[in-house]
């Protein structure tokens, strides 16, 4: 045991432990938790792409999507694999929080990924999006991440970077586990798991259950490869 924990980055990890309990004490407090409603629309706009991705990866059409206030989202698509398509909501933005936290701890220049997920963000809010709301919070946001690449140093950067990375897995977790309950407990409600229920007859609570699953595994295999001294990327 002595001799894995020796194989860890401790300064950075106890960084993203302190960041993650930060945010889950603070996001939900009254006064305090608007502070990361940038974030958490942030993550919508991820999970909503990444149905639009999986869609023209199995060979389908993405047409349109949208984000309201309250943090939902809806994304249309034609054609492709349809379970897949589903699926690939909560599981694409944990992978997505997954490789942004392995990219930011392994040397890679924080200003370039924050202009570049800003450029990538307007440009593809104004060709996909369809609402008002959609369209300026998503500019709004691509904005901002250039500003921040153009003006904050290399260190401040990097920290945000990691803050990123960091909220967009715990909105991962945060959304599959609110999943969770919606699925236990409201059959009423029309969710990616309950797509997969009516495509499959396999219950919206085990869909949950799974992605779950799926979250917490890319959460644990992330930090090990971003804050292991022995890691993929052989970084000492």
């Amino acid at each position: 045991m002595t001799q894995f924990f020796q194989g860890w980055q401790h300064r950075e990890l106890a960084m993203v432990l302190v960041l993650g309990l930060l945010s889950v004490m603070l996001w939900r407090a009254p006064m305090i938790g608007w502070i990361f409603y940038p974030f958490h629309l942030f993550g919508t706009f991820i999970h909503e792409l990444s149905h639009g991705l999986a869609a023209i990866l199995t060979g389908g059409e993405f047409r349109r999507f949208r984000v309201d206030y309250d943090l939902s989202g809806r994304a249309w698509s034609a054609g492709g694999i349809g379970w897949i398509i589903s699926s690939a909501g909560y599981v694409g933005s944990a992978l997505f929080g997954g490789f942004l936290m392995i990219i930011t701890a392994h040397a890679v220049s924080a200003r370039t990924v924050l202009a570049l997920l800003g450029v990538a963000l307007g440009v593809l809010c104004l060709i996909f999006v369809r609402n008002w709301f959609g369209i300026f919070s998503g500019l709004a946001i691509a904005g901002l991440l250039i500003l921040a690449a153009e003006r904050l140093n290399a260190t401040w950067a990097y920290g945000l970077l990691l803050f990123l990375s960091v909220q967009m897995m715990l909105n991962a977790l945060d959304s599959v586990f609110g999943l969770v309950w919606i699925s236990s407990s409201r059959a009423d409600v029309l969710t990616d798991a309950r797509n997969m229920q009516l495509m499959t007859g396999i219950p919206a609570l085990f869909w949950a259950l799974l992605w779950s699953a799926i979250s917490l595994t890319v959460l644990i295999i992330a930090v090990s490869v971003a804050f292991r001294r022995n890691s993929l990327y052989g970084v000492q």
